[in-house]
């Protein structure tokens, strides 16, 4: 039955578009294909994998979406990959080093001289 088949490896995944990053490394003429998470107002973002300026490629329409060509030398892949995995260590650490605000303990001096004040008039009109 069909029902109860596995899905597909690219089923299980719901990314934000359906783009393709296409990488061509020229030198050892070898490419790698990822679907895009994300496209920003400068670059095209494979999270974890790459961060590629949106300049530096070519667009073309599919059957499902974009696909950006991104032709580099491999020092400039690597440099990506780099510049990609740096953007997820920085999130990633801004997301563990979170600590929730410490409420104030104590009274602030202010309140008290305010409820003394208010005491002092209570006082005062009680015993006019």
């Amino acid at each position: 039955m069909g029902i109860f088949n596995k899905k597909q490896d690219d089923e299980e995944y719901n990314f934000e578009t359906d783009d393709l990053l296409i990488v061509f490394d020229d030198e050892i003429k070898t490419s790698d294909i990822r679907n895009v998470t994300a496209i920003d107002g400068n670059s095209v973002i494979v999270a974890g994998y790459y961060k590629v300026p949106l300049e530096d490629c070519e667009i073309t329409t599919g059957k499902v979406g974009r696909n950006f060509f991104y032709r580099a030398p491999s020092k400039s892949i690597v440099e990506t990959n780099r510049l990609a995995k740096l953007e997820m260590d920085m999130v990633l650490n801004q997301i563990t080093a979170y600590k929730p605000p410490i409420p104030p303990t104590s009274m602030d001096w202010m309140k008290g001289l305010l409820f003394a004040a208010l005491f002092l008039c209570v006082i005062g009109l009680i015993v006019k």
